[in-house]
């Protein structure tokens, strides 16, 4: 729904075509009787390191290499970056944490990829996907080769984002803010069995970040990996185009500036909240492609 932009291996098919001028590589894949695809391009020249992108709700996959620079600007050095279809959740749950361990195996295998750096992004619900996946993989001890995560505005805290759509119910802002209410706080009711009051294991446990939680729930498996936290908290924007009566606490900045405080604090000095000007609201083009991609090689070269 667009409203929310303000927020086993069975088969595998390989097709290759020049999308938006990029050599752009297709498979599909089976997972639990479910089909689906993934997109990814291939470095100039020798692969050393992954880069998993994931799209914001509603996102294509494909469309993904037309909005960021990121993985044209990889290919010149070394990335493979890779773009999978996702489910419109706004949590990692088990299935789409499945689905990326099995896209990632399959990738290593079609193209004899040993042991090299993986680093994992996204925007919006593919963000909140992304550190879920990174928290997953930190939390079980495995040995991805995971080296850095960031993100692009996505909403991290479920508690605090149901709060928030009980408030844009409420606010005297007919339209899109209070459908945007309604359909956030039924999803999160039907996914998780009921509210943050009822069901608070459930919230704490789909959450990539608590506030409310003293350790920061499932964010302090991130105190010893680099994060990066985009946003363009542009609040003055947001009360203009879509109801004036919005807080600060009902955009996803919130959470990233609480998230990024956290862990400062927790000692992860690799920990950065970059907050932007001008460069669009809730947009692939928060991030500067090339001092992006400069961290990623930086973050893929250290050892933690």
């Amino acid at each position: 729904m667009k409203y929310l932009k303000c927020l086993t291996i069975s088969l595998a098919v390989l097709i290759s075509n020049n999308l938006y001028g990029q050599n752009i590589q297709k498979s599909k894949a089976s997972l639990k009787g479910e089909s689906f695809s993934f997109y990814y391009r291939l470095p100039a020249e020798k692969t050393e390191g992954i880069l998993v992108l994931l799209p914001g709700w509603g996102e294509s996959p494909q469309s993904i290499f037309k909005k960021t620079e990121l993985p044209a600007v990889l290919a010149q050095r070394g990335y493979l970056t890779v773009v999978p279809e996702l489910k419109r959740t706004l949590f990692a749950d088990d299935f789409q944490l499945a689905e990326i361990d099995l896209m990632i195996s399959m990738l290593k295998e079609k193209h004899s990829l040993g042991a090299i750096p993986l680093v994992i992004g996204g925007l919006s619900a593919g963000g909140s996907v992304a550190i879920g996946y990174a928290e997953y993989l930190l939390s079980e001890g495995k040995n991805s080769g995971l080296k850095a995560v960031f993100v692009i505005d996505p909403p991290l805290d479920l508690e605090r984002m149901y709060i928030s759509s009980e408030r844009k119910i409420k606010y005297a802002c007919l339209g899109l803010v209070q459908k945007e209410g309604v359909f956030i706080k039924n999803y999160l009711e039907n996914a998780l069995g009921g509210s943050p009051v009822s069901k608070p294991d459930e919230y704490l446990k789909r959450s990539s970040f608590s506030a409310n939680a003293v350790d920061g729930g499932r964010a302090k498996f991130l105190k010893n990996i680099p994060v990066r936290l985009y946003a363009e908290p542009d609040l003055e924007f947001v009360r203009k185009t879509y109801c004036s009566d919005l807080q600060f606490d009902d955009i996803n900045a919130t959470d990233l500036e609480k998230l990024n405080k956290f862990l400062q604090q927790a000692g992860n000095t690799r920990s950065e909240y970059i907050a932007t000007k001008g460069k669009g609201f809730h947009s692939w083009n928060i991030p500067e492609a090339k001092d992006c991609a400069d961290w990623i090689l930086k973050s893929g070269n250290q050892q933690h």
